[in-house]
């Protein structure tokens, strides 16, 4: 199961969300990340960046994953 602290997490995640959104040029932006009972091999986390640039979106994303698999309150 995966813990998390209600109500950081994701005060948290729109932080890190909006530090994306300033440092790259991006369309569009959308971070999921599961909680509670999660099976081994089901998903746990969704970044989709749009940007007119596929190299900011890769980039954004890549920023995003690694906050959310290091730093993030889970």
């Amino acid at each position: 199961e995966l813990e998390h602290y209600p109500g950081m997490a994701e005060a948290e995640i729109g932080r890190i969300a909006a530090e994306a959104v300033e440092r790259w040029p991006l369309q569009g932006l959308t971070v999921i990340h599961r909680h509670g009972k999660i099976m081994p091999g089901e998903n746990i986390v969704l970044v989709v960046a749009a940007s007119s640039h596929r190299q900011s979106a890769f980039e954004a994303a890549n920023f995003l994953m690694d906050y959310l698999k290091s730093r993030a309150p889970f």
